[in-house]
């Protein structure tokens, strides 16, 4: 009698254990298509963020444009207003300057000395310098509405100049950047503004933002 009965004791402690073991599989199972899943969707979400920087990335700072020029570093020295100064490269967009910027960013009539504007563009603001041998009111113009055109990231001004020069200018539009020099044979807003993205603030020297 004892033997039939604990036949049955065995076969149901074999049946339990089976049944744990089954259980503790499919919750292997289960945790690892978990893992698997979740790990998946990490590296989906992952790119997706990494794809959707890189786009923004690319809109705040577009690629440098093929016709843009390294200009050699001749330093960056302070001196007085009115102190004589001289450079290598013309328009210059580094070198000795004034300690004091220019009074105002914006677009301009009249030129100033480049020791004002250098300074400038040593704390990272952009400036389109514009040649005019005659009176020219259409490029003036559209000048004067880029600046209000420029994206306002850090300061709640756009970081550009507009002003007329002629010296070493091979075209009737130079951008300028420090160290940086875009030369443009018509007006391009694209590319001056492409341009103002990619190196606005980014000067050798970071100021707080004037109004």
């Amino acid at each position: 009698m004892n033997k039939p009965s604990q036949r049955k004791r065995t076969h149901a402690a074999a049946f339990s254990q089976q049944r744990r073991q089954a259980t503790i599989r499919n919750f292997a199972i289960v945790g690892a298509i978990v893992l698997l899943l979740g790990g998946g969707i990490w590296y989906v979400v992952d790119q997706t963020i990494k794809g959707q920087q890189a786009e923004l990335e690319g809109k705040i700072r577009p690629e440098a444009n093929p016709a843009e020029q390294t200009v050699p570093d001749e330093g960056g020295g302070h001196v007085e207003v009115g102190f004589p100064i001289g450079y290598q490269h013309y328009p210059p967009s580094s070198g000795t300057h004034y300690g004091t910027t220019m009074s105002q960013l914006g677009f301009f009539d009249q030129t100033w000395p480049e020791g004002y504007w250098l300074h400038n563009l040593e704390h990272g603001d952009i400036v389109a310098l514009y040649n005019c041998p005659e009176d020219c009111p259409d490029l003036k113009a559209k000048l004067r509405e880029l600046i209000g055109k420029a994206p306002q990231r850090r300061c709640p001004t756009p970081k550009l100049i507009a002003l007329p020069y002629s010296q070493g200018m091979t075209t009737p539009i130079t951008v300028l950047a420090w160290g940086r020099q875009l030369d443009l044979a018509d007006y391009d807003e694209t590319a001056i503004m492409n341009f103002y993205k990619r190196y606005e603030d980014r000067g050798p020297e970071t100021v707080p933002c004037t109004q």
